[in-house]
């Protein structure tokens, strides 16, 4: 029963311990209680030896002698096994063979020995003898404290130890003749065992606690030299630390590598000494880091610069007091960043926020900071100053034709230029595109300015060698002096780009001065490009036909269709005054879309022998989808795509001259005729007649009123004339206005003429005459009568 009641309890506390435990820990618990008794071993067994020596001794001339010699023999045999067993987990560095039953077999060798001390109480207590039963008794109490000491870790094994050596010495007082004196020792050794049994059973509970803590200790540690191991390994962090005297005693791989320096060299080193050789310039940094170890408190994001190897470079502390078990101040640890790029990247976006990103030049954001700032200074100082609004002449050409990248780099190139004419205290910027612009505040006499805008004109327009191409543009600058051209910034800048326009206007590659009267052309011409919308919606357009003569006999052979608008007020206003605003407000679009639509509509009633001429807008070309307006036209007015020609100028070719050549093919797939007008006036007009099939060309009426006078011209109009014939190309001559240009075009054999010597541009009425008067037959006058009358009416 008394077995029963100490055996239940003390499993079922012990399984309540290892239940909160996963098996690796467990494990690890029972290696370390078999250690702890293994390693007592050598002291345990030289107890053993010298009381079994005490208790041979004492049996000397007894009865019991020989019994205890077998005793004896027993005992050092498993003695003899402590020691093997002892000796192979020195050898090996710790107990081996700790299989899943190893504490089993501590438990049953313990109590295989308890068994065996229990046999000597039996032996030397039934010999009647006061000083044996002395002797045994104090042996026997020395074996339980040394067994309990010993096992002391493991209260299983004890308790298997002490119930043995308990039950003999039970057994054995019942043999003496003294029953009190049996009955007291009975008690003693119960109490005793039973101490040593809870003694054993607390140390355990400590015991486990401070291994398992110790484990988790160790694991945590682990853990956290992996994670510090990998980020260092997987950032720009690196760690440091450094002792209560304030030298380094941590040195990581990264610290070193970014240190540049051996980890002897820094291991030792003063901390805030290593930081100030790093570079000048810290030292208020430096002084607050001192301050704050001083005063034992945590510092972060503090930010060192300095030059390493004439790289710029930027690191970023953060550290905290370290602590020893005993809360004593043991130094600081902390973390350092490598915060190059990062600073960089700010630099970066602080430049990007104010300047063009390509150019490098100040951006419009910025430039108009600084125009606004000169402006105040003005109001306040009474400081002028002066604004040059620049624009790249044949920019679009050249970005258009060899691709943004060459003209991203052109524009490179240009500021460049720009910067080496400004001088220090003058500001350029980009504005977007092509647009540059600069605010002088000092020397702004008209002379100085305009010296300047010359010069950068002139270096601007020097060619400009790009990925092995040389590249040529120009530039046109116009130029508004404060407070004179105007006193807020809107209205300066303003002011500066009417005079660009005026530059730009008068043929580019100048500078003008802002006046008064740019101002009222602008307002005059915003009014009347209010009007030109509202003559649209108003139907005020029209069209006046311009005859086309054969040069055999003068007979028309058709009309060019050409635009007026008629104007309520003004009266009819020439396509000189119109087009042009027409084209930079974009309602080119609308009204070339109308003209052909028009012009198609009219000729469906005249003879089917007289075609109708368009001529097309550049601008025209590029904002409509004129290949489909082409084609709508014709479907909707009935009128067949022979009777149709479309007279391009080489300026539309000039930029994007495939695309251009595509849709030119597929108008001419719907059977319309195309012609090239002006032929003659630019520098790759035979370029584009072989890259394109031209119906016809016009030759520019400059040719032909110079060759009244003129022999040159009159060779040229013959070579035209003469490849007009080799390519089988009609040759229409445009501005003939004498009876000599007639007879001399016949004479090269040109095939069509035109000009006011046979009519100048006929409305509607003087159409339906003309054709009366001029068709070979009345019979055919008739018809053409009767159908344009038709029409007129219709």
């Amino acid at each position: 029963m008394l077995f029963r009641g100490l055996v239940r309890p003390l499993g079922a506390r012990l399984a309540g311990a290892d239940e909160k435990l996963d098996s690796a820990t467990q494990a690890n618990l029972v290696a370390q209680q078999i250690k702890a008794v293994v390693d007592v071993t050598p002291a345990v067994v030289g107890g053993a030896f010298v009381t079994s020596c005490v208790l041979i001794w004492a049996a000397v001339g007894t009865g019991a002698f020989p019994g205890i010699l077998v005793w004896a023999a027993m005992l050092y045999a498993i003695l003899a096994r402590s020691l093997w067993i002892w000796a192979n987990a020195r050898r090996a560095g710790g107990p081996s063979n700790l299989g899943p039953g190893a504490r089993r077999r501590v438990i049953l060798d313990t109590a295989v020995a308890g068994a065996v001390w229990g046999l000597a109480p039996i032996l030397l207590l039934s010999q009647g003898s006061m000083t044996l039963t002395i002797v045994t008794a104090v042996a026997i109490a020395g074996v339980l404290s040394a067994g309990g000491l010993a096992l002391i870790v493991m209260p299983a094994a004890a308790f298997a130890f002490s119930m043995p050596v308990l039950a003999g010495s039970l057994v054995a007082l019942t043999q003496i003749g003294d029953p009190s004196l049996a009955a007291v020792l009975t008690l003693l050794l119960a109490s005793f065992v039973t101490v040593t049994l809870l003694v054993s059973l607390r140390q355990m509970r400590d015991f486990v606690t401070r291994r398992v803590s110790e484990l988790k200790i160790r694991e945590q540690n682990d853990i956290i030299s992996l994670l510090l191991k990998e980020f260092e390994e997987n950032s720009s962090d690196w760690l440091w630390e450094f002792d209560r005297e304030g030298r380094i005693d941590r040195v990581s791989d990264r610290f070193q590598a970014v240190a540049n320096r051996p980890r002897e060299a820094l291991v030792g080193t003063d901390f805030i000494g290593f930081l100030a050789c790093l570079a000048d310039g810290n030292e208020a940094v430096l002084a607050g880091i001192r301050s704050s170890i001083a005063a034992r408190e945590t510092f972060s994001d503090i930010e060192l610069q300095f030059d390493d190897g004439g790289t710029e470079t930027w690191w970023r502390l953060t550290g905290k007091p370290a602590r020893d078990e005993f809360g004593e101040y043991a130094g600081y640890i902390g973390t350092a960043s490598d915060i190059t790029a990062e600073k960089q990247a700010e630099r970066r976006i602080s430049f990007l926020a104010h300047n063009d990103a390509l150019t490098g030049l100040l951006n419009r954001a910025r430039f108009t900071e600084h125009l606004r700032h000169n402006v105040a200074r003005l109001e306040r100082y009474g400081s002028p100053f002066a604004v040059l609004y620049m624009d790249l002449d044949q920019f679009k050409a050249v970005n258009d034709s060899l691709g943004h990248m060459v003209g991203d780099k052109l524009l490179a190139l240009v500021a460049e230029r720009i910067r080496k004419v400004v001088r220090e205290t003058d500001i350029a910027a980009r504005l977007g595109g092509d647009e540059f612009a600069l605010i002088l505040s000092k020397e702004i006499g008209s002379d100085v300015l305009g010296q300047l805008a010359a010069r950068l004109i002139e270096d601007i327009s020097k060619p400009y060698e790009i990925d092995g191409d040389f590249v040529s543009i120009g530039a046109s600058i116009g130029i508004a002096i404060a407070p004179i051209n105007g006193t807020r910034p809107d209205q300066i800048l303003r002011n500066a780009d009417l005079a660009l326009y005026r530059s730009k206007a008068e043929g580019r590659g100048a500078y003008r001065f802002f006046e008064s009267q740019m101002d009222s052309d602008v307002r005059e011409r915003r009014m009347l490009e209010l009007e030109l919308r509202q003559a649209l919606k108003e139907g005020e357009l029209v069209l006046h036909y311009q005859p086309l003569v054969s040069a055999e006999d003068n007979q028309p052979s058709g009309f060019e269709a050409l635009v007026r608008w008629n104007h309520p007020i003004r009266g009819l206003v020439p396509p000189s005054e119109f087009i042009p605003l027409a084209e930079q407000s974009g309602l080119i679009k609308q009204i070339g879309d109308w003209t052909i639509e028009a012009a198609c509509a009219a000729a469906t009633a005249w003879p089917d022998d007289l075609i109708v001429a368009v001529n097309l807008s550049a601008k025209h070309f590029q904002l409509s989808d004129i290949v489909a307006v082409v084609a709508a036209a014709l479907d909707k007015t009935g009128l067949p795509p022979h009777r149709l020609e479309l007279e391009i100028t080489e300026s539309l070719l000039i930029e994007q001259p495939e695309d251009v050549i595509e849709k030119l093919r597929r108008i001419k797939a719907l059977g319309v005729t195309v012609a090239m007008d002006d032929f003659g006036t630019g520098y790759s007009s035979l370029s584009y007649l072989l890259k394109f099939p031209f119906d016809k060309i016009k030759i520019d009426k400059s040719f032909v009123t110079a060759s009244s006078e003129d022999a040159v011209a009159r060779d040229i109009l013959r070579s035209i004339a003469s490849l007009g014939k080799t390519l089988k190309i009609h040759i229409t001559a445009e501005g003939v206005e004498t009876q000599e240009q007639v007879d001399f075009l016949r004479e090269i054999a040109c095939n069509q003429l035109q000009g006011f010597y046979f009519a100048r541009p006929l409305d509607e009425m003087d159409l339906a005459g003309y054709v009366l008067a001029n068709f070979r037959d009345g019979t055919s006058k008739r018809t053409a009568s009767r159908e344009i009358e038709a029409a007129r009416a219709g």
